[in-house]
């Protein structure tokens, strides 16, 4: 099943971007970002199998797009200018500091997936099972990722964890 790229853009963009600002913090970051998403899209809609929707197919490659560009930002601080301005972002369940709280601690302690997990659970409100659709693993799973996560940091745990359902 091969994907058109050209309406997908039209379509979801504006999602895309969105979700690239509000896990970058940085405007110009997430307009490039996004770029990237549509530009990987396009190379490899060819294998894209149709287990699920493309909606769900765009934001995981979205979150995983920004994951590695926050990687690539620790390894390469020193190609980095003064902390980027915030973005405003109405719809996480995270205040602007607990999402930054939250992207720092995920980026060295936790896997891949977990990442993953953890910022679509806190940042995006999904519930387990929402989670392990986009992921496709078991609702059980993601719940284990995220208890794993927390048990890491129960004896000093960051204060958007205590904000959230310590």
């Amino acid at each position: 099943m091969s994907l058109d790229v050209e309406q997908l853009y039209r379509r979801y963009g504006d999602m895309v971007l969105g979700r690239c600002r509000s896990l970058l913090r940085n405007d110009a970051e997430a307009q490039e970002a996004m770029q990237e998403v549509f530009l990987r899209l396009h190379r490899y809609q060819d294998s894209f199998r149709g287990e699920a929707s493309p909606t769900t197919y765009l934001y995981k490659i979205t979150t995983t797009t920004c994951l590695n560009r926050m990687r690539t930002r620790r390894r390469k601080p020193e190609e980095l200018y003064d902390e980027p301005p915030s973005i405003p972002c109405e719809d996480t369940m995270l205040t602007s500091t607990g999402t930054r709280e939250l992207l720092q601690q995920v980026m060295g302690l936790a896997d891949e997936g977990t990442q993953q997990a953890l910022i679509h659970h806190y940042v995006d409100g999904m519930t387990h099972r929402e989670v392990g659709e986009v992921l496709g693993i078991s609702a059980a799973a993601v719940r284990k990722r995220i208890s794993t996560f927390r048990n890491r940091l129960k004896n000093n745990p960051p204060t958007w964890l205590q904000e959230v359902d310590w």
